[in-house]
């Protein structure tokens, strides 16, 4: 387990055994899944797209990892304090069980459209009244900095991210076949809500700043990074469940990664968003707008 304990109004150091494990869990589940998969994987079972090398699939996120180390940090501090550490436990562990929880109940949704509707409730409704209620009644239970920097800094790696994930040497093409326009924007759109935002404010805005706040920068990014490749584990999964979720923790666990070192780095949450809305809808855009032309 690890060792998240008590915390202090100063930045929380990390772990050296924890980064150590967490970060050999990814490495793992990318090594194991460049040898499961040795003919590629795709990132969708929609007709259309072709396999790709697992390794050349994570380049874009990796560069955006190395472009937001790389680029200017801006003035001022980017660290996360802990106010109330009682009330901020408490709320990691209400936070984890969220997402935990919706991992556990995708599989026995009824119907395809339940599971928007559940990451809604889950990812955004429930944790943000919930959140809201106790800082006016409590107080904030953590202080985020956040450094002055110019906007045009922290989009880079956001466009890295979004833009060579769908187009270009690093993409896996797009769907031969799409849906009638008035379903792809309405699919589009829910979409861009419950991941785009929902994803953003659960497992970075949330959960990962209290992770970091409780037991260290890297260990909050690597663990809330996790969490979000293995809420991936039923909605993509391909075969046997085991080689499913070492496919998911190496792909959208590193995907988080990068998420999370944008959210960490500059606490713009409106950049992860932009970043994980191209991710899933730059595709869509392009499409729509190709129709027009």
């Amino acid at each position: 387990m690890i060792n998240c304990i008590s915390p202090t109004s100063d930045p929380r150091p990390d772990s050296g055994w924890a980064i150590v494990v967490l970060g050999s869990v990814v490495l793992g589940a990318v090594l194991a899944s460049v040898l499961l998969f040795p003919d590629g994987v795709t990132v969708s079972m929609d007709p259309g797209y072709r396999p790709m090398p697992v390794l050349v699939l994570l380049v874009p996120a990796m560069l955006c990892i190395a472009a937001a180390l790389l680029l200017p940090s801006g003035q001022g501090s980017s660290a996360v304090l802990v106010t109330q550490p009682g009330r901020v436990r408490a709320q990691t562990a209400g936070l984890l069980a969220l997402a935990v929880g919706f991992l556990l109940l995708v599989p026995v949704l009824p119907l395809p459209e339940d599971y928007v509707l559940l990451k809604a409730l889950m990812f955004i409704v429930v944790p943000c009244v919930w959140l809201w209620f106790s800082a006016r009644r409590h107080g904030a239970g953590v202080e985020i900095h956040q450094p002055s920097v110019h906007p045009a800094v922290v989009v880079l790696p956001a466009l890295l991210l979004g833009v060579l994930s769908t187009v270009g040497p690093f993409s896996s093409g797009s769907p031969t076949v799409w849906p009638p326009l008035a379903t792809l924007v309405v699919g589009a759109t829910a979409t861009a809500i419950t991941a785009g935002l929902g994803e953003e404010l659960l497992f970075r805005r949330f959960l990962q700043t209290r992770l970091e706040a409780l037991c260290g920068r890297w260990t909050g990014i690597l663990l809330a990074s996790l969490l979000f490749g293995l809420m991936h584990l039923f909605s993509h999964r391909v075969g046997p469940l085991g080689e499913s979720a070492v496919r998911v923790i190496a792909l959208q666990g590193t995907t988080g990664i990068a998420l999370g070192v944008l959210w960490s780095r500059w606490r713009r949450l409106w950049v992860c968003v932009l970043a994980h809305v191209l991710l899933n809808g730059l595709g869509v855009v392009l499409h729509l707008l190709g129709q027009l032309a």
